[in-house]
């Protein structure tokens, strides 16, 4: 079996909407795939880019978040390059319904509500959270780092098992 199944080189993390429904702050409301281990012949063209440019953010540690890449990074990246989706040729939301709908492992996570909010943020200028008591907090790239951190330190703890399961019960086939 490959090691790169059980611990590939990097995951893309979507963004799913908060649930109604949470347990002490916490909700399930994000998605890990990993795009190496996804065929380009199984999605769309743009969904295609969005892996492959998602997998050269994991692998650059210089330009990129580390092994757990939100698509806002990748939004964030083309920005820093002076384009958009669109400037692709890509509806970025038909990209995320489509990777979500893929029949391809997808390790969903529990995450807090701040955590959810830097993961879904893409502004240039970086988050700003209001909270109740009026408090407002800017999200430092630092904090930012440590969500990608947490994130990825989750996902290199959770996903082996995850997809050996897969393997074991036959959802997934390693040739």
């Amino acid at each position: 079996m490959s090691n790169a199944l059980l611990s590939p080189a990097g995951w893309l993390v979507l963004g799913l909407p908060w649930p109604t429904e949470t347990r002490d702050g916490w909700g399930e409301c994000a998605v890990a795939i990993a795009p190496t281990m996804i065929p380009r012949s199984l999605v769309s063209k743009g969904a295609g880019i969005a892996l492959d440019l998602a997998t050269g953010l994991a692998r650059d540690p210089n330009d990129g978040p580390g092994k757990a890449v939100f698509f806002s990074d990748v939004t964030l990246w083309l920005d820093k390059q002076g384009k958009t989706w669109p400037d692709l040729g890509i509806d970025y939301e038909a990209v995320i319904d489509e990777l979500l709908n893929a029949q391809v492992p997808q390790l969903y996570l529990t995450l807090t509500q701040k955590a959810h909010a830097i993961l879904c943020d893409a502004s240039r200028e970086g988050l700003r959270l209001h909270y109740p008591n009026g408090d407002v907090e800017h999200v430092t790239p630092q904090l930012r780092q440590d969500v990608h951190d947490g994130i990825a330190q989750s996902l290199t703890r959770d996903w082996p098992s995850y997809i050996q399961g897969l393997i074991d019960s036959g959802a997934l086939q390693t040739r």
